[in-house]
């Protein structure tokens, strides 16, 4: 039960804001009734997000840290213009969009996963941890599809909200790429 709390403590930090940011553009252009599709999208980055953990935090793979999070702060800027260029529709390439930016952030995760988990626990502990990341980012994004149903109800253009959301995405999103850039480009 411990993991499956660090694993939802893990998402639902708001010192951690990355992770629900890129979760927010991710669900642009979801509603309830696409509710396949969005465990599709939240899955696939669960799963990218658990390989590369498990990859790095084991030391199978290695990237430079400043690297990993200027990348994190791109795939959270590139999934909101994605869904703001293909005009909010929902795809199948959403899933792979986010199987493969859910590899990205498990890179940033990997070594304080391997600090917490040590060796004979590790597997043990890598399943319900993650187990929590999937619980915490459904929880998260059945709270933004609520909210968005709500603008919906009250007569709120979807699409108004949509666009003003993703400006939102688009600005934080640019600002922690130019604070991540790392030193040495200058």
């Amino acid at each position: 039960m411990f993991y499956i709390e660090l694993g939802l403590r893990h998402i639902l930090d708001i010192e951690g804001y990355d992770h629900m940011l890129f979760l927010l553009a991710l669900t642009l252009p979801l509603t309830f009734r696409d509710w396949k599709q969005t465990l599709w999208w939240v899955t696939a980055f669960t799963v990218g997000h658990s390989l590369t953990l498990a990859l790095t935090a084991t030391e199978l793979i290695s990237m430079n840290s400043t690297w990993v999070e200027l990348g994190i702060a791109v795939t959270i800027f590139l999934t909101g213009l994605f869904h703001l260029l293909r005009n909010f529709s929902v795809s199948n390439s959403g899933r792979y969009l986010s199987l493969i930016f859910g590899a990205v952030h498990g890179m940033g995760f990997g070594s304080y996963y391997s600090f917490i988990a040590q060796d004979d626990v590790f597997w043990w502990a890598w399943l319900p941890f993650n187990v929590g990341i999937e619980l915490g980012q459904i929880l998260l994004v059945v709270v933004l599809l609520f909210v968005y149903s709500i603008f919906q109800k009250i007569g709120v253009s979807i699409k108004t909200v949509r666009i003003l959301v993703t400006g939102v995405v688009l600005t934080l999103s640019a600002q922690m790429i130019l604070e991540r850039i790392p030193n040495e480009l200058f």
